[in-house]
């Protein structure tokens, strides 16, 4: 499917949805034909979900790649909110990026979560230069209107952080 959230970006995301509630919309993201980890949206953000003649002829080159069989539909999520969806990806994801795109100055937190509560979540944090901050970071997840984990920009900083570990650096 398509899904376009108007308020947020003007282009669309193509994905698969694996889960939904009233709240949140998993997906198994897409991009450039590359499975690209899975995403989950605040569902008060979307504007649009829609399959074009495009998508399925997507999903049928995908299908044709051998893609198609590596898309996770069986995935057991509980998307009915951030505080169960967060700790279900922590699990088994070991980095997450939580985005808060509608707030006047938007944030990116990337790096492990911490703690959760009812109202925030908080992660230890690194730099676009794979540096660890000293500090952690918080959001409210009022403020989150996403969550990527398994994505080539997370899978590419958990090599070279894992690298950097190894040789003592950090």
């Amino acid at each position: 499917v398509s899904i376009r959230r108007e308020t947020i970006d003007g282009n669309s995301i193509q994905g698969f949805v694996l889960a939904a509630s009233d709240t949140l919309v998993v997906l198994q993201y897409v991009y450039d034909f590359h499975l690209d980890g899975l995403m989950v949206l605040r569902r008060e953000d979307i504007s649009d979900i829609y399959q074009s003649e495009t998508d399925e002829f997507q999903q049928q080159l995908l299908q044709q790649e051998g893609l198609l069989q590596q898309v996770p539909f069986d995935l057991q999520i509980d998307a009915s909110s951030w505080n169960t969806v967060l700790p279900q990806l922590s699990a088994s994801h070991q980095y997450l990026i939580v985005e808060s795109e509608l707030v006047d100055e938007p944030d990116f937190l990337i790096g492990k979560m911490r703690d959760l509560t009812e109202t925030d979540v908080t992660f230890d944090t690194f730099s676009g230069a794979a540096r660890w901050y000293d500090e952690a970071s918080s959001m409210p997840l009022s403020d989150i209107t996403s969550c990527q984990v398994g994505t080539n920009y997370i899978n590419v900083y958990r090599r070279h952080l894992e690298m950097a570990a190894g040789r003592g650096l950090h």
